[in-house]
């Protein structure tokens, strides 16, 4: 081994605890990168196996009665690869509990195997020889505890139905099985899928030969567009209600949107950890080079060229780099498996398959090693400027200086010793100064980030469904009715209050920009809305125009004032209608319409399709035998928001731990070489008579004061990463645009501190052990 290798081993060995402090961080930081962008390629890839394996729709087709001759009618036309014609309808799972309201979709299918959105059999078989078999979706099997074998009952046009269950399916429709758009988060408990067979479903159901709904295959996903105008022109006179693109289907909307947000958190929170890792990199070689500058000199005198003693250097930094880099991606690797079947909680995929990325792992180091060597040589060019001869005697110390607070006299004069020191090394030492607190700031903004995101997931869903949304029970007919039937649900139920309501899907245009949104019809003075602007102020729903929800407008571009273009599925009829106001609505994404004013454009008089109510009574036991309706309750949504918090509660904690980690390291580190760079000026304090706990809280006010600092910035990063995450994560499904707490930046300020006080503790052995009189002793190494 070369000399010079031995002694960067050695040099490695006195500053070990900066270099693992430095290598903590560097892992940290691959660790995330390799984890989470695994994840993603794992998921993402696993979701284009699974669609291409089942055959996923490209176009999601709704009407009310569409004729069996468009399926043989449409392929080969426009563009029109396949065409899956099918019946599709909600009804009720019957329990023993009969105060349980369960549904299910029900979704009808080929006797073998239907040509689009094909199952996924996980037990049991496909094959559906008897009409009374019936084949149901894995999560809510597992939810009801349903095995092959077992029978299952439905109630289907108004008569209890009994099944045998020949099989267990998951199906790419239905990855992440939300019930619609309203719903929010899965309730497997209570809402599930079954595949019936399709001409027994017919004959059960009352059809009579049409369908409901068409899945359409392209042969150029380029054209979609065309082909959606062509359907819309062509299927228009069938009663089609709306037409779905596969980015807009609902499950697969849902999971494009969390890849996306595992693809930036990836690329985003790395960053900042190997940023702050090259900076420690740097400010520990410029310190070592420096405090160097006679060995360096020596090893020039010997012939060693600048480029050699260089390279030697930067060894030093390349070495932290690799390790750092190989054992993050490694864990990040071995990780990511965990972190992928983490999703299976939520997504019903059963092709993810976890792969190990080789040439990621090989990114993940040289990102790694260019960080750390690119900080590495900012810290050690002063190198070049040695001159062997002037190296030999001491270095020239830096005139002195007052700081400022040293001109105002009467305030000085009253500061204890030993808090001059602390201030005038504060003040000469900028550079650690601003890097400390700047680690503490951003340790102070990420915890106010993550404790914000913990707490915007409770008050978004409490404030929609207390203040906003108000109804206990939300009931919909399958179709529509006359308002005569809330005189029928009064007879039945004590009612505290109750409101019809219409609610229907219409494309909304705003120029260029379109949006296909459920829009519904409320009563003019509705108790179960309360609708405010952006800035908190009460909206009355207006007796014409229309109000809209803050995302709606963000999507559409639109204003108060702005008329905007409502295309009807149900009927020829487009109306402009003015924006009256921009309601703000955390969850869902809607508007909200006169129902007077709606009926009067697109239906008749005293149509509605549902009911908002709110009773003490028995709700779901006594509409039981009612036909063609389902009950979603606001009890049963808090059950299921309760069981998401749990496990998000997790992924929140563990965002804590890292970023606690940074400042931890930070300051324990720039600590340590504050010690060994001042070891003679603290020999020198023992000699006076300063005791090492005396010392230590010296350590302890700088550290202080550059924490207080860097809390008061991190206040304002934080916010800034609040906003940021919000505009980021903001979907059609929720509008992350809540303030911080005040609660939530003092618990963050709290944790911060804790962190930092760790660190001050670790750093208190190193002081005990420091051999104080052996520094004041002239020797060379």
């Amino acid at each position: 081994m070369k000399k010079l290798d031995l002694r960067l081993l050695r040099m490695i060995k006195n500053t070990k605890g900066q270099y693992i402090a430095v290598l903590a961080i560097i892992i940290t930081g691959i660790f995330i990168f390799t984890a989470v962008s695994n994840s993603s390629k794992n998921l993402k890839d696993s979701i284009n196996d699974y669609y291409a394996e089942t055959n996923f729709a490209d176009i999601f087709v709704q009407g009310l009665s569409i004729p069996e001759k468009i399926e043989r009618e449409l392929p080969g036309t426009n563009n029109i690869k396949q065409a899956d014609a099918r019946i599709v309808f909600d009804t009720h799972f019957i329990t023993e509990d009969k105060d349980e309201n369960v549904k299910v979709r029900v979704v009808s299918v080929d006797k073998n195997q239907n040509l689009i959105n094909k199952l996924f059999i996980k037990s049991g078989d496909r094959t559906l020889s008897n009409n009374k078999d019936i084949i149901i979706i894995e999560k809510f099997a597992e939810a009801r505890n349903i095995f092959v074998g077992d029978t299952v009952k439905l109630r289907i046009n108004g008569r209890k139905q009994e099944f045998n269950v020949i099989g267990i399916a998951t199906s790419s429709e239905f990855a992440y099985m939300m019930e619609n758009e309203q719903t929010i988060l899965p309730d497997p408990q209570n809402f599930g899928v079954v595949f019936l067979e399709e001409n027994y479903l017919r004959k059960i159901h009352g059809i009579n030969g049409n369908f409901n709904e068409i899945l359409i295959k392209v042969k150029d996903e380029n054209y979609i567009e065309q082909i959606v105008d062509f359907l819309e022109d062509n299927l228009d006179k069938y009663g089609v209600t709306r037409i779905i693109k596969r980015e807009d289907q609902l499950s697969n909307n849902l999971l494009s949107q969390e890849i996306s947000g595992l693809e930036m958190m990836s690329k985003s929170i790395p960053v900042v950890f190997l940023s702050f890792a090259g900076v420690m990199l740097a400010v520990m070689l410029s310190r070592i080079v420096k405090k160097d500058r006679t060995s360096i000199g020596v090893l020039k005198a010997l012939g060693f060229t600048d480029k050699e003693i260089v390279i030697h250097y930067l060894k030093y930094a390349a070495i932290v780099g690799l390790i750092g880099g190989f054992l993050g991606s490694i864990i990040g690797t071995a990780l990511s498996g965990v972190m992928t079947n983490y999703y299976l909680v939520f997504f019903n995929i059963p092709m993810l398959t976890v792969k190990v990325y080789y040439y990621r792992i090989i990114i993940s180091v040289i990102l790694s090693l260019f960080f750390c060597t690119a900080s590495g040589f900012l810290g050690v060019r002063e190198i070049i400027k040695i001159n062997p001869a002037e190296s030999m005697k001491p270095e020239a110390p830096k005139e002195g200086k007052r700081i400022i607070i040293e001109n105002i006299k009467i305030m000085w004069s009253h500061v204890p010793f030993t808090w001059k020191i602390v201030l005038r090394n504060i003040f000469r030492e900028k550079k650690k100064f601003i890097f400390i607190g700047a680690a503490v700031a951003i340790t102070c903004g990420m915890m106010i980030m993550t404790t914000w995101m913990i707490d915007i997931i409770d008050v978004m869903f409490n404030r929609h469904y207390s203040e906003f949304m108000k109804a206990q029970y939300n009931i919909s007919f399958n179709g529509f009715t006359n308002d005569n039937v809330l005189n029928e649900l009064s007879e039945q139920l004590s009612i505290d209050k109750m409101e019809g309501r219409t609610e229907l899907p219409f494309e909304v245009e705003n120029g260029r920009e379109s949006k296909i949104v459920t829009i519904i019809g409320l009563r003019e003075n509705t108790d179960f809305y309360g609708f405010e602007d952006t800035d908190g102020n009460r909206i009355k729903l207006p007796s014409n125009g229309v109000l809209i929800s803050s995302n709606l407008a963000k999507s559409l571009n639109v204003i108060v004032g702005d008329r905007i273009l409502i295309k009807s599925f149900i009927s020829d009829k487009d109306v402009y209608v003015t924006v009256k106001g921009i309601v703000n609505q955390v969850l869902g994404i809607n508007a909200y319409i006169n129902i007077d004013y709606l009926n009067n454009m697109f239906l008749d008089k005293g149509i509605i399709n549902g009911v908002y109510l709110n009773s003490k009574d028995n709700v779901k036991g006594k509409l039981d035998n009612m036909k063609n309706i389902t009950i979603q309750s606001r009890d049963d949504m808090i059950k299921a928001f309760e069981e998401f918090t749990t496990v998000t509660a997790v992924s929140m904690g563990i965002m804590v731990v890292f970023s606690g980690i940074l400042g931890f390291v930070i300051v324990y580190s720039m600590t340590l070489m504050s010690i060994n760079e001042r070891t003679l000026e603290f020999s020198s304090l023992r000699v006076m008579g300063f005791s090492k706990k005396e010392i230590f809280n010296m350590l302890v006010r700088e550290n202080t004061i550059m924490t207080f600092i860097g809390i008061v910035a991190g206040i304002p990063v934080g916010l800034w990463l609040v906003n940021y995450m919000g505009e980021t994560f903001t979907t059609d499904i929720y509008t992350m645009a809540e303030p911080v707490n005040p609660i939530s930046i003092f618990v963050s300020i709290i944790l911060t501190i804790i962190f930092i006080i760790s660190a001050q503790l670790m750093t208190y052995v190193k002081i005990k052990k420091l051999d104080f009189m052996q520094a004041l002793k002239s020797r060379i190494t």
